[in-house]
């Protein structure tokens, strides 16, 4: 009788073991975007956007990566305005530096000069911009960001990032012919 009772408790046991692990992997699927992670991705991605478009504006062979860099600067400024008084206001903290990976892109950029930049820069261009875009659609998503004005944020920012993706596809066709 007590090795069919410790029996009994071992099976229940394995039981419940299963049915926590498949319900922390249901979970998986439901974590929510933490606010601060968001505004320190994004605060980073937009200096670096800032950056890198400096760099093009000064070092930048065609005139339209030099106008694409301008523009990068002037549009992520003004975000960065935005998303820093958003922040202020709920007590998030802006990156104000280039994360290790950026910088990395910071010194290939800097290192180069004439068409080889410019092929470089589009490049980057196109894959930061697809990052950004991946991370604004999820914190605008629905396991997005729990703050609703963090989220509109996001969600406001989309469409512009996606049409800088288009236009860094565009100038990345245009400077490898």
């Amino acid at each position: 009788m007590k090795k069919l009772r410790l029996l009994s408790t071992v099976i229940i046991a394995l039981i419940t073991v299963l049915a926590f692990q498949s319900c922390d992997d249901d979970d998986a699927d439901n974590i929510r975007m933490d606010n601060q992670t968001f505004v320190t991705k994004a605060s980073g991605s937009n200096n670096f956007e800032i950056a890198a478009g400096t760099l093009a504006m000064s070092k930048g062979e065609s005139e339209l990566v030099r106008d694409y860099g301008n523009h990068m600067v002037e549009d992520h400024t003004a975000v960065g305005v935005e998303l820093s008084a958003l922040a202020e206001s709920k007590d998030w903290i802006i990156s104000t530096e280039l994360q290790a990976e950026d910088k990395i892109k910071i010194a290939t950029l800097t290192a180069l000069t004439g068409t080889a930049f410019d092929k470089e820069y589009a490049e980057i261009m196109v894959e930061s911009h697809e990052d950004a875009v991946d991370l604004f659609t999820s914190a605008s998503g629905s396991n997005g960001v729990m703050d609703t004005e963090l989220k509109s944020f996001a969600s406001g920012k989309l469409p512009t990032l996606k049409t800088h993706l288009e236009e860094a596809q565009t100038l990345e066709a245009e400077v490898d012919n």
